[in-house]
């Protein structure tokens, strides 16, 4: 059964309500157009359903749910359009962190310490891949991606990634089962390529492997019925 974590930090009840929500949607813990009872949900978190519907509300403006008169609230679908425009940005911004990257290994100013967590992940994700969790394999393909941009060392990069990483993980959990022995096997690829040094191999890779689950998503059958 899907859990929510539970909520605990000080702050209005509706803000915290709305990430705990939020944070499972992202992760693939609810899937798109899942129907989301606050009744069930106020159960779960220990609250009325009054700061449940402030929450719901909050996420319907945001875009991660969608309220129907008379029937409540799902779980958006992201339509073609979105999920285009997501990842035609994460493959520019993920390809150029993958050559930076390299060249980083290339010139010598990665430390081992960033290089020995790359190929932890590597390996953990890796292993995983065939009989993982989905929110495991989310998770670990975020922390994957995530330790390549912070190896590239460009700041800017970074904050840029951050500010869609929400959306690209909460997409991606769509195919992540389906696409993880792939994609682990390319990510496989990818770290190869930067761990010699090989900052050209290293982007082609990452905009190859991005561009898959692109394609990925745009397939299913969701994206094709919601085209905006």
């Amino acid at each position: 059964m899907t859990k929510l974590r539970a909520v605990s930090r000080p702050g209005p009840l509706r803000v915290e309500i709305a990430s705990a929500i939020k944070e499972l949607i992202v992760r693939g813990g609810y899937k798109f157009n899942q129907h989301l009872i606050e009744s069930e949900l106020a159960a779960q978190l220990g609250v009325s359903r009054l700061p449940v519907r402030e929450a719901l509300q909050d996420l319907s403006r945001d875009g991660w749910v969608d309220l129907k008169v008379g029937y409540g609230a799902f779980v958006h679908t992201p339509s073609a359009r979105e999920i285009d425009e997501v990842f035609s940005v994460r493959t520019a911004l993920e390809s150029e962190a993958a050559y930076q990257a390299a060249e980083r290994v290339k010139n010598q100013l990665a430390n081992e310490e960033e290089l020995e967590d790359l190929k932890a992940i590597l390996q953990v994700g890796s292993a995983e891949a065939n009989h993982g969790v989905d929110t495991e394999i989310v998770d670990h393909n975020a922390q994957l991606h995530s330790a390549i941009i912070n190896l590239s060392g460009n700041h800017v990069l970074s904050e840029m990634t951050a500010a869609i990483e929400a959306r690209v993980r909460w997409y991606f959990s769509a195919i992540a089962v389906k696409r993880a022995p792939a994609s682990w096997e390319e990510h496989g690829g990818v770290v190869e390529a930067i761990l010699h040094g090989d900052s050209d191999r290293a982007r082609s890779l990452m905009s190859a492997h991005c561009e898959r689950s692109r394609k990925g998503l745009l397939d299913l059958p969701s994206a094709t019925e919601n085209t905006d």
